[in-house]
């Protein structure tokens, strides 16, 4: 870390420095206003958006920022920190402008590959969910269960290998199962970014990847009274959400509040409705602030819950019904519109509590944070009787964290960051379901250490990393029939690495390259899973074995030394070319992750319980390669006049047998046209943009073997391994889809409304890395109409 020394005030040779943007476009502003409040001294940003305030005498001052066609900014600045940027907001637009002060990468490494979501485009799709609105970035899909679970997939991973870093600290919550989403507002986020790279170095294990950043506003000193409020209404659902925003800085502290909450009936595909997929959430968040010279303070606490309907047509009495279901529309119990929630469903809570701060020394820092998190989880199945008000599943997480970091003095024009990672888990199965547990109770006992550093090499930047995680487990469970309890502990570490570096090809042509290594301990679902979750049954590593002739047994719980699981082990090579010249920004990406040991889940067959009939799966273990390129252009034809052109294309397979796995992504195309202008009639801002995305079927599928081949089979016992050990899926993939979206916002000073209308065409389509499509459509047309106000 490079700092000012605190002795500049005796001679008065402190001073300011930073680079002015465009908010919208990231683009440098010249000429803009830079002055100290209440002194006479000022500046203006050169061509290129830096600007220098030298020969100060204060040690902190407030700046003021302002620009002809651009929201003012007042910002408290103090000479410990590096130099600033400032992301000025253009008048027209409901957007803030902010100041972003320490690395320009929120990851703190340059030559790591990091994608920021626009503010702009974060606010257009803030009252979705957290995995719909990172689809907006290039590389990223998603994966759902149902129509209002959705998870984000990076390069064709997801759940446990991406990692959310949400306000700081590692989002904790049930993340093995395909129906947890993330427990986390979108509305809530003040910015968004994502890190596709190997991040492992900075971040620790479960980030083979990739990490996805959220911050939530920020708290500013010296900043006034100000925030706004926020209304939506959706017609597919007749859902609505609300999200009020508050927030004050002084010269010593700054605080924030903000709640939000949405209320959502039955969603429905073009052709029916979706019986029981209603939504409710609700969300509150405060944050305070304290300020001295030397040392900043910070409480954050964020309270997020939700309860969740699963398509009642999900759930099947007989395999003769399950393969009816599988084949028919609409689904079977499909009813009219309803805000009911009914069984199946899930009920969530997440809690977080976040003390932190930093303390600056004069050519170094050391930052400082506890985390505590809780988390909570029913799921309610259709059950009989009394059961059917019991949750099936009932868990409880408990998380306690502790991090530090020293940001070391410039060392040779080296800077680098050393840091310690501490973290306690308890998580609990609570009395009262009346069924076998799921999972097991287990404790998780984490450590880490990192160590990163960057600098010259000649015209480029090199930097690297190292880190080290040691976990150790301990696990209470009982056995499936005769109901002993069994125990064990095992421990997982391993060590990881970065090396990356980013080097300018020519004036316009960058090129940024990384090599790294990531690693994943297995979860306790890919290990002790047993039973029925959700709409199908899944057997862990641990909890089933399978002889020579593929027949698969569930009596007995293994240990590491009867079948070794080894962890996962990512060696992922990530290359970017970015090219900017006069309106056209380009950039493409390749990326190369080969996975030894990776753990997948496959379905295995069909079976009936006293619950009704379900497809189940067990958990595998092979070495894998996940391959692709991400392409983005975009072209700002005029002033007014902006095209987008994403293009996404994934390759994954078994690189021993040549298996395909099941939910991996297909490929996508989309092309957004934006016509956007200020001073329109009596308008301050005017903004209009049609989006068309296509994507492909999926062709690396592995074979099918349907519901009804099963049922042909001595009454269900059909072993679909016998003369064939590679995977299988129930149903092929989907034909591939096109959406036209369509987008219209306008602003009159504070005031701004927005019009988002998807899937405009009302296409029927099915979508493949939706466990749900099993069953039924996606969602049909739906028109997101908003209103926001800010003060």
């Amino acid at each position: 870390m490079k700092s000012q020394s605190t002795d500049c005030s005796r001679n008065c040779s402190c001073e300011v420095q930073g680079r002015i943007l465009d908010s919208s476009n990231e683009q440098p502003i010249s000429f803009v206003t830079v002055k100290i409040q209440g002194a006479s001294k000022g500046t203006y940003s050169d061509r290129d958006g830096y600007f220098v305030i030298a020969n100060l005498c204060e040690k902190e001052v407030d700046l003021e920022i302002s620009h002809v066609g651009y929201k003012r900014i007042i910002h408290h600045h103090d000479i410990y920190h590096p130099a600033m940027q400032v992301y000025l907001a253009p008048e027209g637009l409901q957007l803030e402008s902010v100041v972003i002060e320490g690395n320009v990468s929120a990851s703190g490494l340059k030559a790591i590959a990091e994608s920021k979501l626009s503010s702009k485009k974060l606010s257009q799709r803030q009252s979705e969910s957290l995995g719909e609105v990172l689809k907006s970035i290039s590389g990223v899909s998603t994966i759902k269960t149902g129509q209002n679970i959705v998870k984000p997939v990076i390069h064709g991973l997801h759940s446990n290998r991406v990692l959310i870093i949400n306000n700081g600290l590692r989002h904790e919550n049930q993340n093995w199962g395909l129906e947890h989403a993330p427990e986390i507002d979108a509305s809530t986020a003040g910015r968004i970014s994502l890190v596709k790279g190997a991040a492992t170095v900075k971040y620790g294990p479960e980030a083979l990847g990739g990490v996805v950043l959220i911050d939530p506003p920020r708290l500013e000193l010296s900043s006034g009274l100000k925030g706004g409020v926020t209304t939506t209404y959706r017609s597919n659902g007749r859902a609505w959400d609300g999200n009020l925003l508050v927030q004050q800085g002084g010269k010593r502290y700054a605080w924030m509040g903000q709640i939000s909450g949405l209320y959502q009936g039955d969603l429905h595909a073009p052709d029916y409705q979706l019986t029981n997929t209603g939504a409710r959430e609700r969300s509150y968040v405060v944050g305070f602030m304290r300020h001295w010279e030397r040392l900043d303070l910070k409480v954050y606490y964020n309270h997020f819950d939700q309860e969740l309907g699963i398509l009642r047509g999900s759930v099947t009495g007989n395999l003769t019904d399950l393969e009816r279901a599988m084949r028919t529309e609409p689904p079977d119990g499909t009813l009219e519109f309803s805000y009911d929630i009914n069984n199946p469903r899930q009920e969530v809570t997440h809690d977080l509590l976040k003390l932190s701060g930093h303390y600056n020394f004069d050519d170094s820092r050391v930052n400082f944070q506890y985390g505590f998190q809780y988390n909570q989880r029913k799921e309610f199945d259709i059950r009989r009787a009394a059961n059917n008000l019991r949750p099936a599943i009932d868990l409880e997480l408990t998380t306690h964290s502790l991090d530090a970091s020293w940001l070391h003095p410039e060392f040779s024009s080296w800077n680098g960051e050393v840091g310690i990672f501490l973290q306690y888990q308890d998580n609990n199965n609570l009395p009262g379901t009346n069924t076998s547990p799921f999972i097991p109770n287990y404790n998780n006992t984490r450590i880490g250490f990192y160590l990163v550093e960057s600098g010259p090499w000649g015209r480029s930047t090199l930097e690297f990393g190292l880190r080290y995680d040691y976990q150790h487990s301990s696990v209470r469970g009982r056995e499936p029939r005769s109901t002993d309890i069994f125990r064990n502990e095992y421990d997982y570490q391993n060590v990881s690495g970065l090396i990356g570096f980013k080097t300018p090809l020519s004036s316009y042509l960058e090129f940024t390259s990384n090599l790294g290594t990531a690693w994943r301990p297995p979860n306790i679902s890919e290990l002790y899973s047993f039973g029925k979750h959700q709409f199908n049954i899944d057997y862990g590593l641990w909890r089933y074995t399978q002889d020579e002739n593929g027949n698969i047994t569930t009596e007995t719980v293994l240990t590491e030394n009867e079948r070794p699981v080894p962890s996962e082990l990512g060696f992922k090579w990530l290359n970017s070319l970015v090219w900017k010249k006069d309106k056209i920004r380009a950039e493409l990406v390749t990326h190369l992750n080969f996975l030894k040991n990776y753990i997948f889940s496959k379905p295995a067959g069909a079976t009936t319980t006293v619950r009704g009939a379900f497809p189940f799966f067990i958990y595998d273990q092979v070495d894998a390669l996940f391959l692709g390129v991400d392409a983005d252009v975009t072209w700002q034809h005029h002033k007014k006049l902006r095209s987008d052109l994403k293009l996404t294309y994934l390759h994954a397979r078994d690189v021993n047998s040549g298996d395909f796995f099941i939910g991996i992504p297909a490929n996508r195309i989309g092309y957004e046209l934006t016509y956007e202008t200020t001073g329109f009639g009596f308008l301050d801002l005017f903004e209009v943009s049609l989006e068309g995305d296509y994507t492909f079927e999926q062709h690396l599928a592995p074979r099918v073997v349907t519901i009804g081949e099963i049922i042909a089979s001595e009454e269900g016992s059909m072993n679909p391994f016998a003369e064939d050990d590679s995977n299988f899926d129930f149903l092929a993939p989907p034909s591939g889809y096109f959406l036209l979206n369509a987008y219209l916002r306008a602003s009159i000073k504070q005031l701004s409304f927005s019009l988002f209308i998807t899937n405009a065409l009302d296409r029927s389509y099915r979508d493949y890395t939706n466990a749900i499509r099993y069953f039924a459509d996606e969602v049909g047309r739906n028109f997101i109409l908003s209103a926001k106000f800010q003060f």
